[in-house]
């Protein structure tokens, strides 16, 4: 009676242990370095200000936002957004160059932001992370209205 228990035991720890060792680890997803979550930050309004070529930043006076955009209206109007050599530049269908921007232009401006940096600074009131954008599509001046 002991000895078919003990087989018993034993064959049954064996089949663990060998489906233990052939199973899958995850296709590569691993418990390593947790990355930044890209969360969407649009905002539209008017340009402050008449970028030139060269220019790093330009102010956006902000009208309409998206969730995480009404963060950055809130803290100061207008908003700085920082341009890099990544950002895209669209007016009139077509490509365009940041001193191809106008001041009182009206523009949509579409960022990408660290959503766990935004949550934390929005929990602790602390400054938001800059803002740089990686499309600006340029609207042209505002239609003035006719009576």
């Amino acid at each position: 009676m002991r000895l078919t228990k003990l087989v018993i035991v034993a064959l049954a720890t064996a089949a663990l242990a060998a489906s233990g060792a052939t199973a899958d680890p995850g296709h590569g997803k691993g418990k390593g370095k947790r990355g930044c979550k890209p969360a969407p930050v649009m905002l539209a309004g008017m340009l402050a200000n008449d970028p030139v070529t060269g220019d790093t930043s330009f102010q956006l006076t902000v009208k309409h936002a998206n969730r995480l955009g009404r963060l950055y209206a809130k803290a100061g109007n207008p908003v700085t957004v920082a341009l890099d050599a990544k950002t895209r530049y669209r007016k009139d269908g077509g490509s365009s160059t940041v001193d191809a921007l106008a001041q009182n232009d009206r523009a949509l401006v579409v960022a990408k932001v660290c959503r766990a940096d935004v949550k934390s600074a929005a929990a602790s009131s602390s400054a938001l992370p800059a803002l740089t954008a990686r499309a600006v599509l340029d609207k042209g001046q505002a239609q003035a209205e006719t009576t």
